[in-house]
């Protein structure tokens, strides 16, 4: 039996959450955008401020993670923002989406 040691790399991890985030729709909308912008090249302009609009979102996530460095997520940060009715009120609609 071979024992792999199971440790992701900074360009590995990131390449994970990368796909994770991402996931299959960037195969499926570009046509969709094509079609509303007209032109190819507003097309990619409009993918490109879609993607810094994500990055400022994740930056902010990544301070909210710095500031806060518990388990839990958003649960942690609504939590310290406004207090635990909040924080759990958001818990279980959260796991009534996904249930």
């Amino acid at each position: 039996m071979t024992n792999y040691a199971r440790r992701l790399g900074l360009f590995s991890g990131t390449m994970a959450v990368i796909g994770g985030i991402i996931g299959s729709g960037i195969f499926a909308t570009p046509n969709v955008v094509a079609q509303r912008v007209g032109t190819s090249g507003l097309a990619l302009v409009t993918w490109i401020l879609g993607g810094l609009v994500a990055l400022a979102g994740a930056f902010c996530y990544g301070e909210l993670g710095e500031r806060s460095p518990k388990a839990g997520g958003q649960y942690v940060y609504l939590r310290d923002a406004f207090g635990p009715l909040p924080a759990f009120l958001y818990a279980w609609a959260l796991l009534l989406v996904m249930a």
